[in-house]
């Protein structure tokens, strides 16, 4: 099973029957907000009144799975969206915005509050 590191912002999405990690970095938010001509927060707002448009479920999931090291073209992209499905792909990218825009500054208490204790 693929690892992932909250703490780092990623996040495990499976597309095609196969786990990817995917993590959206600060040029990878940029590049994703110039993609689709708005805010992060306002495509993840639209996701939830369920208006987005299959550019933008593409335009967040190539930087994303490259940025969890994933060497992935736009053509490979496309078709892991078509053997996934248009529902599958979007929930993935719901659940991949929201892991990225969720405060886990309580996990990193948590955590350094574990490695104090091992000191």
């Amino acid at each position: 099973m693929t690892q992932i590191n909250k703490l780092k912002g990623e996040a495990l999405i499976q597309l095609a029957d196969k786990d990817f990690k995917a993590r959206l970095t600060v040029d990878s938010i940029m590049q994703i907000e110039d993609a689709v001509d708005m805010g992060i927060i306002k495509l993840a707002q639209k996701m939830g009144d369920g208006d987005i448009r299959m550019s933008q479920i593409l335009a967040v999931l190539l930087p994303a799975l490259r940025g969890g090291g994933n060497d992935l073209q736009h053509k490979d992209v496309v078709s892991l969206v078509e053997q996934t499905g248009l529902v599958k792909s979007t929930a993935a990218v719901a659940n991949l915005l929201a892991a990225s825009l969720t405060d886990n500054s309580d996990e990193k208490e948590e955590k350094e509050g574990k490695q104090q204790e091992g000191e």
